[in-house]
Order: C-alpha cells, then structure tokens, then sequence
C-alpha cells in the first residue's frame, strides 16, 4: 500500500526545483533593474547641477540632517500602511509592513512606478499579507497620502501670501493658478477617490478582471481609518517638507527664515502631488520639480530655489537607497502558524 504514494510524494519536488530558480532569477532581474533606475535617476540629478554652470557648496551638516529627516518623515507613512493592512483580513506586523513601504519606494524610479506596488506586495506577502489586499491597501495609502499633502499646502500656503504658479497650455499659452486652490483642489480630488464609501466601490471595479480575487480582498474602509491617515499622512508631509528646509540652509549662506518654512513644506507637498497626477514633463523637466522650484521662487532667488529642489532629489535618492540598504537584510519574523 505504501508503494503507490511514493512516486506521489517526489513528484512535486521536480517542478518545485525549476519554479524556485524562477522567482531567484526574477527576483535579480528586479533587483538590477531597480539599481539601474536608480543609478540612472541620481546621475541625471546630478548632470543637471552640473549644467547650472555655477559652483555649488552644499554644507555637508544640513544636507546629511535632510536626509535624517527625509527617513523619519516617511515613518507615519509606512505605519499608516501597516495600519490599512490591519483593517483588512491579512494583517502583517508593522515592522514587515514598515519594511515592505520603505524598500519598495525605489520601485518609483523604474518608468511607470508600478514597480512599487509589486514590490511592495512581493516584501509583504511573505509574513501573511495576500498579493491583492497588499496591492489595494498600497493604492489606498498612497492616495491618501497625495490628499492630506495636498490639503496641507493649500492651508500653508495661505500662511504667507496667495502665491501663483504657470502652468503651460497648447499652442505655448499659459494660465496662472493660485497655489493655495491648487492644492485645495488636488487634494479634495484625492480625498473623494479614499473616501470610505467610494474606494470599496473602485477597488470593486479594478478587482473585476481578476479571477479568485473577491471583495474580502479589499480592506475594511472606516472613518477612523481615513482621519488617522490624513493625520499619519500630515505629519509625514511636514516631516518631508522639513528636508526641503535642511537643503535650503544647506546651499544657502543664511538658510531660510523660520516664518517661511510653512512656505517651504507646501512647496514639496503640492509639488510631490502635482508630480504624481499629472502625467506630463514641461520643458523636459520633471513635473515635481518644477512646481517645486516655481514655489520656492517665492520666497527665495529663482537659481537658488532650482539648485535646491534638484539637491532635494539627490538627498532623496541616498535616503531610500541606504533606507533599503539597512532594511533588506533585516527580515521580521516569520508569521506564526494558526493552529
């Protein structure tokens, strides 16, 4: 009797073999490609310093403290993410969640970003988390994300003065656009997609094509969970604002006055959201920093606001690569089996 269930028992063990040396051999091609884009996007930042035809002092102080607090901005942002997975039935740890959000930011540099969602999806899967929830949970947090970033730079905007921004139309016309509606109106954009009663019913429709993927896939939308996301999400965004703050005392002489720090943290909010809904380079040049610089020329030179905006990406860039760097070796624990 025990003789017929032997060759069933190895016969998995074949095709596991082929099916392992796949995910190694995808899992190095990601890894290359991620490296590529990244190598690719910090040389581009910095042949476009290069090109300013200046000399550039960047202080070394401030521009490592940018990136500190480029890194400790992001926190609220992950945790919100372990949070959203929590509301869902296949929560993961906060560490493994954490984790998962920081690695996959250099998803982002690969043209398309949705690497990110896959890798996000792939660092979480392993510790309990199912592909699709880690998937929706990522569009939720990141959307979420973009209106509190969005909302806050409209109010910081206003802290100082309505400030306009061109935005180029067809034909080499133009139409100014105060800040403080452009954020508003971005983030109250935003805000409608996550809305506790509306994003089930997206998540719904872009499940559609997929088979085995049902509406327990989606996590459990709340009230709560919306306000603590626009807080997390705040408190992020001042974090990440911050940093545009430590680049400027750091190519700058005399920093930047602390009554226009406000102005600073909207500028790198407004721009970050303008960057990831509009799917457009003016001038060749990325959406996020031109809207950056145009805003920071409010309240500094216009040469010196285009360098800073442009050492923010390269600060940026070290940051999630070392973030990456320090994380990837340090895995969580493995789920603990149900019994």
């Amino acid at each position: 009797m025990s003789s017929p269930a032997t060759p069933t028992e190895t016969l998995p063990r074949p095709a596991t073999a082929p099916l392992a040396r796949a995910k190694v051999v995808i899992k190095l091609a990601l890894t290359v490609l991620v490296l590529f884009a990244v190598a690719r996007h910090a040389s581009k930042t910095w042949r476009d310093l290069a090109e300013k035809g200046e000399s550039i002092a960047i202080r070394p102080v401030p521009f490592a403290a940018a990136i500190v607090i480029y890194a400790i901005g992001l926190v609220p942002i992950g945790i919100f993410y372990g949070r959203v997975m929590d509301a869902s039935a296949t929560p993961i740890s906060m560490y493994a969640a954490v984790r998962a959000y920081f690695i996959s930011h250099l998803g982002k540099y690969v043209p398309g970003k949705a690497l990110v969602v896959v890798m996000r999806a792939g660092l979480s899967s392993p510790y309990g988390a199912r592909v699709s929830t880690s998937a929706f949970a990522t569009f939720y947090e990141t959307l979420l994300m973009m209106a509190a970033g969005g909302l806050l730079s409209g109010v910081a905007f206003g802290w100082n003065a309505i400030v306009q921004i061109p935005i180029p139309l067809s034909g080499g016309a133009q139409v100014a656009l105060p800040l403080p509606l452009l954020g508003l109106g971005l983030g109250a954009m935003m805000l409608v997609f996550v809305w506790p009663s509306v994003f089930p019913r997206l998540g719904s429709i872009a499940r559609g094509p997929f088979r085995g993927v049902g509406s327990d896939a989606i996590p459990t939308m709340s009230y709560r969970l919306l306000a603590e996301g626009l807080l997390l999400s705040t408190i992020g965004w001042i974090g990440l604002g911050l940093s545009q703050v430590a680049i400027l005392y750091a190519v700058l002489p005399a920093g930047l006055p602390l009554s226009v720090w406000p102005t600073a943290i909207a500028s790198v909010a407004l721009a970050t959201v303008a960057g990831f809904v509009i799917p457009i380079s003016p001038g060749g040049l990325g959406v996020r920093e031109y809207v950056l610089w145009t805003a920071l020329a409010s309240v500094i030179d216009r040469d010196r606001a285009v360098i800073a905006a442009l050492v923010l990406r390269l600060a940026w860039v070290i940051g999630e690569v070392g973030i990456a760097a320090i994380l990837a070796p340090l895995r969580p624990a493995p789920p603990r089996a149900v019994a």
